[in-house]
């Protein structure tokens, strides 16, 4: 069969290069193609002609999906197929739009080979687990959920070449990997608590490629694409296992492969061992979740675990000694938070050395606790939150919030601020002015320069991007029917 994955986003998606590799294994074609890279997207579609249109969802951007999937039923009638965090933890979009046929609950690898079997050679879809469907009378049916594979290794490496239509993904010199799939914590504002529910019985939740595995798809990586220059790990937590797999591993690394890369840890796993071992094997950048810079919130209402601000600082103090820049996330808007707890968050990152500190407003996503939490605390309406999810989270938030205005304006300006603490009685005066274009336009500048600045695009990646990014800097990202 013919398959198409379609994505509004000019950057390689890991899962669309798993699902193609796999699909591509048991003998199916595949495509992927990127909105803004299409003046026409939908003759783009009907021209590739596809047997199913497959749609990767996060919730805010599943709107563009949605408007997408309508767009191509009303025109012909290949099979739709939406997979993604949305459709996981918020199944009933299938009830809610008929345009999507189907919806893949979880990791989706056999899911979608068992789907297209059912499609191609019959058989009933009431069999394949992990798959949401409509039966005879229009009633939404979810299948159980298939036990987890527990062997990464069994995949095959993820199908970069899906993408080399595209210069701007496939020339790009920072390429994405990951070397682990599950997350041990149990963050309320993260989708791996809910998921872990959900495989409760089904497996071992956090599995790991083997060391000779991974360092086997880097090579492949490098051999495929030798203009790349850097690697990124997208593993949720890198090294959790530091002393099985993690020493091993970086060991192997610095010697087999030698770019520089990024990885994201958690404060409390951030050890003088760790950070000498990164730095020895070329770890150019860390990633922190700093999320707030109240511990009560952070504790509370996050549920991140005891980390409190001086492990923070700490490990702030070990990466930056160790030479290596310090990339933070945080949130801004968490329920029950105003300015004044706000501002703590800038000066812990500040007190950190904090390189880059991106910034977001508070999404409390379908399916996760932050979700139920803020509404059995009055914080979110559950009759409006589906319909006030934006595309972006750069925005605003659905939360009800004392405060909204200012925290909104203060999520644009803590970036800069950060970067630049003398500015801080400018931004205290700032965040009392009405929400405007110019905020937005100073944090995605900020943004962008940061990820120059942190080597995650270097000039020539960006200058490639640029012209597809028009939406970016005039737009919230929303799929405008007329371009299609």
């Amino acid at each position: 069969m013919r398959l198409v994955f379609v994505q509004k986003d000019p950057i390689a998606n890991l899962a669309t290069m798993c699902l193609s590799a796999v699909a591509k294994e048991a003998g199916h074609q595949c495509e992927v193609l990127i909105d803004p890279a299409e003046p026409r997207l939908l003759q783009s579609i009907r021209r590739l002609d596809p047997d199913v249109v497959c749609l990767s969802a996060t919730t805010g951007q599943h709107l563009w999906q949605l408007r997408l999937a309508e767009a191509i039923k009303a025109r012909w009638n290949p099979v739709v197929l939406m997979g993604g965090p949305h459709p996981t933890f918020y199944p009933r979009v299938l009830e809610e739009n008929e345009s999507v046929d189907y919806i893949c609950m979880g990791e989706g690898e056999d899911c979608l080979l068992e789907l297209l079997d059912v499609l191609e050679h019959g058989g009933d879809v009431a069999t394949v687990p992990n798959l949401g469907w409509r039966d005879d009378d229009g009633m939404v049916v979810s299948n159980p959920m298939r036990p987890l594979v527990q062997d990464p290794d069994a995949w095959p490496f993820p199908d970069r070449s899906i993408y080399d239509r595209y210069d701007f993904v496939s020339k790009r010199r920072t390429i994405s990997v990951m070397s682990a799939r599950g997350c041990p914590y149990k963050c309320t504002f993260c989708f791996n608590v809910t998921l872990q529910e959900m495989y409760r019985g089904k497996g071992k939740y956090v599995r790991t490629k083997s060391v000779d595995y991974m360092i086997r798809e880097l090579k492949d990586v490098v051999e495929r694409y030798p203009h790349v220059r850097q690697v990124g790990f997208a593993d949720d937590i890198f090294v959790i296992n530091f002393r099985g797999w993690g020493r091993e591993f970086l060991e192997r690394y610095g010697r087999e492969i030698g770019l520089p890369f990024s990885c994201l840890l958690r404060p409390d796993l951030v050890t003088p061992e760790l950070v000498r071992s990164l730095a020895e094997a070329n770890c150019k950048m860390i990633k922190i979740g700093v999320e707030t810079g109240d511990e009560d919130l952070r504790i509370r209402v996050l549920k991140k675990g005891r980390l409190d601000n001086e492990q923070m600082r700490i490990a702030g103090q070990l990466i930056k000694e160790a030479g290596i820049l310090l990339y933070t996330f945080n949130i801004v808007g968490i329920p029950g938070e105003d300015l004044d707890l706000a501002m703590k968050t800038a000066e812990l990152n500040m007190a950190m050395g904090a390189d880059h500190a991106w910034a977001s407003m508070c999404q409390p996503y379908p399916g996760t606790h932050l979700e139920s939490w803020s509404v059995e605390h009055g914080f979110l309406d559950p009759e409006t939150a589906q319909r006030d999810f934006q595309y972006t989270y750069f925005i605003d938030t659905p939360l009800e919030l004392d405060q909204k205005r200012e925290l909104c304006n203060f999520q644009k300006l803590l970036p800069l601020l950060v970067s630049f603490p003398r500015l801080r009685p400018l931004v205290e005066r700032a965040v009392q002015l009405p929400p405007n274009r110019g905020f937005e336009l100073l944090f995605k500048a900020h943004y962008a320069l940061g990820l120059a600045k942190t080597g995650q695009l270097d000039w020539v990646d960006m200058a490639r991007l640029l012209p597809l990014t028009a939406n970016y800097w005039t737009g919230d990202g929303t799929l405008d029917p007329g371009t299609m």
